[in-house]
């Protein structure tokens, strides 16, 4: 087999899992998942228990790095609660009104300044999803 298509065939996982982060995908970010509003109730139905309260992750008493994102507990671990890497007291997991100084969204964008890019399993939010979690936070972060 010529060397060209080997290592066309090489690369063609990975971009498959471009595609299904929304790289490289050159056109409109599909919509956000059906009814996803910027309340922590639509977030929270849609997102963080679906996707980030599950077992071995951010549930429960034991979750990671104390971020509890199950219902009745995501609002208190989450808006105005320090980073875990937080060195200096300014890095909050969530800021209301600044979603760029919030770390939530800093860990669902590419390349966050620590760790890795949440959720761990499966692929990134799709960006139009990450928007609707920023204009909650840009909204104030009410509960």
């Amino acid at each position: 087999m010529p060397h060209s298509i080997r290592s066309q065939i090489a690369a063609a996982p990975l971009l498959l899992i471009l595609a299904a982060c929304g790289a490289g995908s050159g056109g409109e970010s599909p919509p956000p998942p059906s009814g996803l509003q910027p309340t922590l109730a639509s977030i929270q139905a849609n997102i963080f228990t679906p996707t980030c309260a599950v077992s071995g992750c951010h549930s429960g008493p034991g979750a990671m790095l104390g971020l509890r994102l199950d219902a009745g507990s995501s609002y208190a671990s989450l808006v105005n609660k320090a980073s875990f890497y937080d060195t200096n007291g300014t890095l909050l997991r969530v800021k209301p009104g600044d979603p760029d100084a919030s770390f939530l969204i800093q860990k669902l964008e590419p390349n966050p300044a620590f760790g890795d890019r949440m959720p761990l399993t499966g692929c990134c939010l799709q960006q139009v999803t990450i928007d609707v979690i920023r204009q909650w936070i840009q909204d104030g972060a009410q509960p």
